[in-house]
């Protein structure tokens, strides 16, 4: 191939991509979109640097040249400080999952105990299963699969018994609260040299605009998170803690240990995605559950089964439907694709069922959407489950028109 055909096979290809995504309706729990002002935030330039740090002095930088990236990173910092209410961040994990990995191998030494969420990230389990053959214990947190939440009675029973240096709470399927304060206090009685870290990714949003638990408030030593799921800023990953011992030691084990250069250009993108959420939080996150909440409601009123049916369906922006009486999960996430649908398939219980799929409404919520649109999107939802695709996929295309904004957002960098 020559390289000018190179160039327009490579060029069609994000075409198609991009067509194909602006007329899906997109139901990824774990994906959204950043503003216009976010992305205009997105320094190319800055990418093009390094800015190498040890600790948590932003300031004692190894590379020269580094004067104003300093400042910027710790404008970022204070915004997110203010924002969480935490007295330390480190904006250097490039992934939630990094920032899991660096806070495990920080606070955890050889032969320690953590408990974990099977359907989270479970941290300890990847270090000790990897060839590395990190000396970890990793024990699985009891999980209640009818009221997705974790089973409070059982997880003590387990923390009095194992004394774990760590418990890690969160999950992929974050439909509820995590019980932090009953945990936390659990962990004092057995062992006080102990952390509870909070695996925010899929919340943090929401955390952001002070719709859902406050993990530091209630006892969190420790929030993990990724940047742009629910908080839709660029990608990348946070920590977030009030203790400066904790910040010292994960620092290192952030970098140089996981990560040398931390990708610069999205500094000033998530700076600017905290001040969205300062100004507008609390509308954005409230718009968010009160969209989930109905469509559950609407999916429910036209047969699907639930998670969480008796509770609300979710206080988060995460739906789980049971969908085995339509089929296998993969096969249904796989048809619904067909017809411009994008979600998940997961794995339940087989008390509920075993085959789900997990969607989430913070991206097109952030587009438009407003409780009233949830009776059509459930419609073409369970149209496409039944296997009714001859007409779902214009329905689709058709319906994602009324989703063609960005809310809650700062528009003009001079509203700022």
């Amino acid at each position: 191939m020559k390289i000018g055909d190179k160039h327009r096979h490579l060029s069609a290809l994000l075409e198609a991509h991009r067509s194909f995504r602006q007329n899906c309706l997109n139901l990824i729990a774990s994906e959204n979109v950043p503003s216009p002002l976010v992305e205009s935030y997105l320094v190319e330039e800055l990418d093009q640097r390094y800015g190498n740090y040890l600790g948590i002095d932003l300031s004692e930088r190894f590379y020269q040249g580094n004067k104003f990236i300093a400042e910027i990173e710790s404008y970022a910092h204070q915004l997110a400080k203010d924002l969480f209410g935490a007295n330390f961040v480190d904006l250097r994990p490039l992934s939630g999952n990094i920032a899991g990995i660096a806070t495990t191998l920080a606070l955890c030494r050889p032969g320690d105990t953590v408990l974990e969420v099977d359907n989270g990230h479970r941290y300890a389990n990847k270090l000790a299963s990897s060839g590395l053959k990190v000396d970890l214990k990793s024990v699985s947190i009891p999980w209640d699969s009818v009221r997705s939440n974790i089973d409070l009675q059982a997880t003590i029973e387990l923390i009095k018994e194992h004394r774990p240096r760590m418990v890690n709470i969160g999950s992929g399927i974050f439909l509820f609260q995590q019980p932090v304060f009953s945990l936390k206090q659990a962990m004092r009685e057995v062992n006080p040299d102990s952390y509870l870290v909070y695996d925010a990714a899929h919340v943090i949003g929401l955390i952001a605009g002070g719709q859902f638990q406050s993990p530091l408030e209630e006892g969190a030593d420790v929030i993990i998170s990724s940047t742009h799921k629910t908080l839709a800023g660029p990608q990348g990953g946070m920590v977030l803690t009030n203790d400066k011992s904790i910040a010292e030691r994960i620092g290192p084990a952030i970098a140089p240990l996981l990560v040398s250069n931390h990708h610069l250009g999205r500094l000033p993108a998530l700076a600017a995605t905290f001040m969205e959420w300062a100004e507008y939080g609390s509308e954005h996150a409230a718009a968010i559950v009160a969209n989930a909440k109905s469509l559950g409601q609407a999916l429910e009123n036209r047969g699907v089964p639930l998670v969480g049916s008796t509770l609300g369906f979710t206080e988060s922006h995460t739906l789980i439907l049971v969908v085995s009486q339509f089929g296998q999960a993969k096969t249904l996430a796989d048809q619904l694709e067909e017809c411009n649908i994008i979600t998940g398939a997961v794995r339940l219980s087989e008390e509920l069922g075993t085959h789900g799929l997990r969607i989430g409404v913070q991206e097109i919520t952030r587009q438009g959407m407003v409780e009233t649109d949830a009776s059509a999107i459930a419609d073409c939802i369970v149209d496409a489950l039944r296997g009714n695709l001859d007409t779902i996929k214009q329905r689709v295309i058709d319906l994602v028109k009324r989703f063609d904004q960005i809310r809650f957002t700062l528009n003009a960098v001079n509203e700022c």
